[in-house]
């Protein structure tokens, strides 16, 4: 890597910084503790509710032993709650009713970010990014494999 030549990576990575800190900041002056990526979790839910910690592991790109940690800050948030699958081995997460009220709030917080991020985009930009990006993500994610 050319460390005088700004690449995808090191752009990718300065975004996320700055994502980081403004949600960082916007959570914590509306009283939500979803700051440090715990909103991920709950965005995700949203759509999943009842997905295995694996499957919530592999989909957020996050290792298991983090997965569970912050699933354990959540359940003291009373945001989720986990329950052991048929088999006894594996946990599912759902939404819990605290979860759900504090997600419009989140969801709210997300879209401003995401709006401000591409305020001078056009749609179809904005299009030809998320295509790029998820063609990134999945070259990435074979890499894995």
């Amino acid at each position: 890597m050319n460390v005088d030549h700004w690449t995808p990576g090191r752009l990718i990575s300065t975004l996320y910084r700055r994502c980081q800190r403004h949600l960082d900041r916007r959570f914590a002056e509306l009283g939500i503790a979803a700051g440090h990526g715990l909103y991920l979790y709950l965005a995700e839910l949203a759509r999943r509710d009842g997905v295995t910690q694996t499957e919530l592991a592999s989909c957020l790109a996050l290792d298991p032993a983090s997965v569970t940690r912050s699933l354990r800050r959540l359940e003291a948030l009373e945001w989720v709650s986990r329950r052991n699958g048929e088999d006894g081995r594996e946990r599912h997460v759902f939404l819990a009713d605290r979860g759900r009220e504090v997600l419009p709030l989140i969801r709210r917080v997300l879209e401003e970010w995401d709006a401000a991020a591409a305020k001078s985009f056009s749609p179809e930009e904005r299009r030809h990014l998320e295509m790029l990006l998820g063609r990134m993500t999945a070259n990435l994610e074979e890499e894995e494999k």
